[in-house]
């Protein structure tokens, strides 16, 4: 029996480090080709109000999450399992056009953030399609509503597109958006593996061993980046997967798929309050004023100068990430952990949505807490 064990540990070990392989080759061969496809796939304006990076960088790195993933397909699928042999390839049909969208927009620089989250909702329309969609909150009128197809559809497509439009707005530091979603997906796992819904853990999982490969590149040197076709696709697929948890295990609270997914969604939210009321101009326009950027320029740049961006050693920019894996599991670990009770899910969410609030009113008005700030290295010279 032990032998037997161990056999399975060694071979359920092996298929999910084939994936990370994977996506790490396509990785490492795009950081390698970059001389050849840079000129059109590099994040080459450094001027624009989000830019951290100081030189033109792959922005193509989601090919690599992409083809991790579909490795996994290939060697997790196994004649017997047909629920995962269909629901896989289904998932991959969906998230077609905001991968293809996003990719795009990597080359071409000419895809609007519009034109990409009418993608997103057309990934959605067509996941709902395969799939169904959301049908039940937690509240018998609004589940009554949401039995109404078209009703259904609607806000399916406004909630898996709209978590999937979420996760590229947190992508803006080195690391950030791969291990968000890292942890994101290594919590759908676990709890999909608590209910036994073993096609859905076997997809999470797999995607998470994808951005392992992908993450070796990112962080914390950003060879290559995730990019909005990366940004996308794992927005997709970690929105849906929870959307799936909860349509196919009635003992997974509705909230979860909420809570799990809440960081880049509370984010999104925020940002649109800020820009619409607080500043007055148009959602879409970007500015430097995510969470991360703040972090960036008054917790982790101060630190080693305060002369500008050009006198800032290379690793400030991974050294803001860190502070936001932190943050994102304050509210992850206890919907990981309650994901079958509305009301510690609901109060999960308002912690982190204090926490937010509060360190990024400190942050604006630079009043930056002394216990956040790293060690100054310039001091030590």
């Amino acid at each position: 029996m032990f032998f037997l064990r161990l056999g399975f540990t060694l071979t359920f070990t092996w298929q999910y480090l084939y994936i990370s392989i994977v996506a790490f080759m396509v990785g490492g061969l795009i950081v390698a080709s970059e001389r050849w496809h840079g000129a059109y796939t590099g994040d080459y304006d450094l001027n624009k109000p989000q830019a951290t990076h100081k030189r033109s960088t792959p922005r193509i790195g989601g090919l690599a999450v992409f083809a991790g993933t579909l490795a996994g397909l290939l060697v997790l699928g196994r004649p017997d399992n047909t629920t995962l042999n269909w629901l896989w390839p289904a998932l991959f049909v969906a998230s077609m056009p905001v991968f293809v969208a996003g990719i795009l927009e990597d080359i071409t620089k000419d895809i609007g953030s519009g034109k990409r989250l009418l993608a997103a909702f057309a990934s959605a329309a067509i996941a709902w399609w395969f799939f169904g969609g959301v049908s039940r909150v937690g509240f018998s009128f609004i589940d009554l509503i949401l039995s109404f197809w078209p009703i259904s559809l609607l806000f399916t497509m406004i909630a898996v597109g709209g978590c999937t439009h979420a996760l590229n707005i947190v992508d803006g530091m080195n690391g950030l958006a791969g291990m968000v979603a890292m942890l994101m997906a290594s919590s759908i796992a676990l709890v999909a593996y608590q209910v036994n819904d073993l096609a859905i853990f076997a997809i999470a999982l797999a995607m998470a061993s994808s951005i392992v490969g992908f993450f070796v590149w990112n962080f914390p040197f950003g060879r290559v980046f995730l990019g909005d076709g990366g940004a996308y696709f794992i927005g997709f697929m970690l929105a849906e997967l929870a959307v799936l948890l909860v349509i196919r295990n009635p003992s997974v609270s509705p909230f979860y798929a909420l809570a799990v997914l809440f960081y880049p969604v509370f984010e999104t939210l925020f940002s649109i309050w800020r820009r619409r009321f607080k500043r007055g101009v148009p959602v879409d326009q970007p500015d430097a004023l995510h969470l991360h950027q703040l972090i960036f320029r008054r917790l982790v740049r101060v630190t080693f100068s305060r002369t500008g961006r050009d006198a800032v050693p290379a690793l400030c920019n991974a050294l803001t990430s860190p502070y936001l894996w932190v943050l994102t599991l304050i509210g992850l670990v206890p919907a990981t952990i309650f994901w079958d009770n509305a009301i510690l899910l609901c109060i999960s969410m308002l912690v982190f949505s204090s926490v937010y609030i509060w360190l990024y009113s400190r942050l604006v008005a630079w009043r930056c807490p002394r216990w956040l700030l790293l060690p100054s290295v310039s001091r030590k010279r």
